[in-house]
């Protein structure tokens, strides 16, 4: 069975963005977490491989948040099986 994780950083920062009335960069992000712009532009994108505790304990801390918060389960569902045609007599 195949499942997919998701972060769900791009939606956090934007509503960190909302509720400060404010942009916040990327770089800011960066310098307030010590982690890397490439990282956050990675997460950003959803485009992560592997997620190290460090990062995930650094976006917490800045959004004030769980871990469970950071992410987003999405489980595939196993194709439903196609009822056969039962012929009718003839």
């Amino acid at each position: 069975m195949k499942m997919t994780v998701n972060n769900r950083f791009a939606v956090l920062l934007a509503e960190k963005r909302i509720k400060e009335r404010r942009n916040i960069s990327l770089q800011e992000v960066s310098k307030k977490t010590g982690v890397s712009r490439r990282a956050l532009y990675a997460w950003e994108n959803n485009r992560v491989n592997r997620f190290d505790v460090p990062v995930i304990d650094a976006l917490c801390e800045y959004f004030g948040i769980n871990p469970g918060e950071l992410f987003h389960y999405i489980p595939n569902e196993k194709p439903k099986a196609t009822p056969r045609k039962v012929k009718k007599p003839a």
